[in-house]
């Protein structure tokens, strides 16, 4: 699983239907609607593999990546913490939805 937190307060969710499917980090990231500022969060290997591609590929949404949370397993990713960061980071921003 692929999750972004956006500044815009909107979370979006990638899954491979299948675990043999190659994750397309290219069509992940063309649709992000263009967030000024965003928080990775899911299993850390996968993680660390977008963010590679992103330096190597889309270096403008990776400068926008303030902070990566991960464990080795996406199901037992601390949902404390990505509020408290998203609280941290997003809160008392206009936000239009």
């Amino acid at each position: 699983m692929i999750k972004f937190e956006s500044d815009q307060m909107r979370s979006k969710t990638w899954e491979k239907p299948m675990e043999s499917d190659v994750w397309d980090f290219e069509d992940i990231t063309k649709t992000l609607q263009s967030p000024s500022e965003v928080i990775l969060v899911g299993e850390s290997e996968l993680n660390a593999q977008y963010r590679r591609w992103l330096v190597n590929h889309d270096r403008n949404l990776a400068k926008k990546l303030i902070a990566v949370i991960g464990n080795n397993n996406d199901t037992n990713i601390n949902q404390d913490l990505v509020s408290h960061f998203k609280e941290k980071y997003f809160r008392g921003r206009e936000f239009s939805f």
